[in-house]
């Protein structure tokens, strides 16, 4: 483990955001906010200027913010209108937050969240009347965006159900991405190379090579498991090294107690080729990755957190995952944080 201090996890779940500090070679867990307030589906972000200071967002109460390093969370939502947040990040340039909600929302905070503006211009593109969710009332959500310090006005999101879009001015305007399929998962934009942009969806892995404009499908190698339930990370000693996770069938096929082939895919060429890990999990493992994250220090570690409630730790660049912690709602994030 890094020598930059001890590994700490922030556990966004269906009802609540936990944190798991180690002692004596286990972790003590603690709930520390949010109950009731809905799902995290994305991990909680740490300002880029005041380690101490967190931003969080909830499906059903918002944005929160913690002063104290986590362990206590205020909410700061002036502005926001739908209350109802799937992503969050802090563009790594500007330091401007981003929140993306549901209906497909975008809003931006340039106070360190104390107050929000929707970019509206993405609400009045055509293709929002085509935009739709996977459950009744079918809303669509803002489920991932990112951004790329190469270029301060750059923004992608992927929306759920409704493709990916893009910005090329900070968000003051947005174009439809239409080639992606039309259930968007993950985007993430290639920190060696912003012009590569890689998505997730509910229908395999797409890539990019020109900044969002054309897409390819990328899915040799997956082997029939074309869909992907959790997050799309980075490994921190190269970042050309990808990982999710991957299923065969979707939520709906999610409780059936032979399992729906949930497995790992990685790749080494920036979403380009991918495969599968062979023996990540216990062949009679029937439960599904709902969050996966990289320790941002430490090449080759994983964390993925499954809908039982368990959380799997993986130190061999996700050739093999053990079980870490148990007994917590279905574990929809993960931040790991060295403190």
């Amino acid at each position: 483990m890094s020598a930059n201090g001890q590994r700490i996890l922030f556990l966004g779940t269906e009802d609540g955001l936990y944190r798991a500090t180690p002692r004596n070679g286990e972790y003590d867990v603690e709930l520390v906010g949010l109950k009731g307030l809905g799902a995290i589906r994305f991990p909680v972000t740490v300002d880029r200027s005041d380690a101490n200071r967190m931003y969080v967002g909830s499906t059903r109460g918002g944005v929160f913010r913690s002063e104290d390093g986590g362990s206590s969370w205020q909410a700061r939502n002036e502005g926001i209108v739908h209350r109802d947040v799937w992503c969050m990040i802090q563009h790594p340039t500007t330091g401007a937050l981003y929140a993306g909600a549901s209906p497909a929302s975008v809003y931006v905070s340039a106070d360190g969240a104390e107050s929000w503006q929707e970019l509206e211009s993405l609400g009045r593109l055509r293709s929002t009347r085509q935009w739709t969710g996977p459950q009744p009332p079918h809303v669509s959500r803002m489920k991932c965006l990112a951004a790329t310090p190469a270029d301060a006005d750059a923004l992608y999101g992927a929306i759920e159900e409704g493709w990916a879009v893009s910005s090329h001015d900070g968000g003051a305007s947005w174009e439809q991405i239409d080639s992606i399929d039309h259930d968007g998962h993950m985007i993430a934009v290639m920190a060696d190379d912003p012009s590569i942009v890689v998505s997730t969806t509910g229908k395999g892995i797409f890539r990019s090579c020109d900044s969002g404009h054309s897409w390819q499908p990328t899915n040799e190698g997956l082997e029939g498991h074309n869909y992907t339930p959790a997050h799309l990370v980075r490994d921190a000693g190269d970042s050309r090294f990808l990982m999710t996770a991957v299923t065969m069938m979707g939520p709906g096929s999610f409780m059936r107690p032979e399992g729906v082939g949930a497995a790992f895919a990685r790749s080494a060429d920036q979403g380009g080729h991918w495969e599968l890990a062979p023996k990540a999990l216990p062949e009679s493992f029937v439960s599904v990755p709902r969050s996966l994250a990289a320790d941002p220090e430490v090449p080759g570690t994983y964390f993925a957190g499954m809908i039982d409630g368990s959380v799997w730790k993986s130190e061999a660049h996700g050739d093999s995952f053990r079980p870490l912690l148990q007994g917590l709602p279905q574990v929809t994030s993960i931040l790991v944080t060295h403190r």
